[in-house]
């Protein structure tokens, strides 16, 4: 904690006398899942100091590119594993972008309507085409030998409601706390896995991918500045979005909205986006004849 205030008293000096407004352009929509716990650093962020004032902008759409290329010198954006996708299609660059915080990896569940075993074909609902979701519904389909349909919605819980209704969805990754809530609705609802290095608190008897043998990345949440945004800046934004982070707390970061911040087993915002964006690319280059964006 006390290297994070060093730097930030360092690094703030050169705007002290500034009050500026800084954009945080997420891709999803407000009933997104992180959003939440993304509120919370945010609210904390801008009331333990007056040097900045973060806003969050839900710019949904494009496959999240939408919410990037709005990045200028003075805002941010968020990435999660689309981006990777983005950037192997040309569509990004991803020296353009710096990460500066990290919500970190989610901790979610694999959820179905219908056994996987036996399936000619899985619908899939996610948030972009080559995302966590889209890459576990490809490991589960080379497991047991179904072709995965891939649908774009705004957000993961959207599919989910669509999956509920039964209106065609049939593979999600979304909250714990949204599956339980909906399976009231729709007894045909089961989480079939945990998305999470470690077993759900909430659901210790549902393995993990990895217990099952599929081989599939987290959903990841990393805040990125543009390159062209001045280094101290970068660093007093970066320090100052970390110590907010320290002081919500580990547990109520998970108790809003089930992610797990890097910071609190102290991997750096760099190692964190570095590891995350090397498995996805790996994950992506291996399923890539089914990474199509229509």
């Amino acid at each position: 904690m006390k290297h994070l205030l060093v730097g930030l008293i360092v690094a703030l000096s050169s705007y002290a006398s500034a009050t500026e407004t800084i954009k945080i352009y997420s891709p999803y929509s407000p009933g997104h899942s992180a959003t939440p716990a993304l509120f919370r650093v945010v609210d904390e962020a801008n009331a333990a100091q007056k040097i900045y004032n973060f806003v969050v902008e839900f710019k949904p759409g494009g496959n999240q590119i939408i919410a990037v290329k709005l990045l200028d010198e003075n805002s941010l954006a968020i990435i999660a594993p689309a981006f990777v996708e983005n950037v192997e299609s040309g569509k990004l660059k991803q020296s353009d972008y710096v990460p500066v915080h990290a919500l970190g990896d989610a901790c979610w569940a694999v959820i179905t309507n219908k056994p996987l075993k036996g399936s000619k074909e899985v619908v899939v609902g996610g948030v972009g085409i080559g995302n966590a979701a889209h890459l576990t519904a490809l490991a589960f389909g080379e497991k047991y030998k179904f072709d995965v349909r891939y649908i774009v919605f705004k957000s993961n819980n959207d599919a989910l409601i669509n999956m509920a209704g039964n209106n065609g969805i049939e593979f999600v990754i979304d909250k714990y706390e949204s599956y339980e809530a909906l399976k009231t609705k729709n007894s045909k609802l089961t989480a079939i896995a945990a998305s999470c290095p470690k077993r759900l608190p909430q659901a210790p008897d549902v393995k993990t991918l990895k217990e099952l043998g599929v081989n599939a990345p987290y959903i990841f949440n990393i805040t990125v500045a543009h390159k062209d945004m001045p280094l101290a800046r970068r660093v007093a934004i970066s320090n100052i979005l970390n110590s907010a982070t320290l002081a919500v707390g580990e547990s109520e970061i998970f108790r809003l909205s089930a992610v797990k911040p890097p910071i609190f087993n102290n991997i750096t915002d760099d190692e964190f986006y570095n590891n995350s964006i090397n498995t996805v690319r790996t994950m992506q280059q291996r399923y890539k004849t089914f990474i199509t964006d229509k």
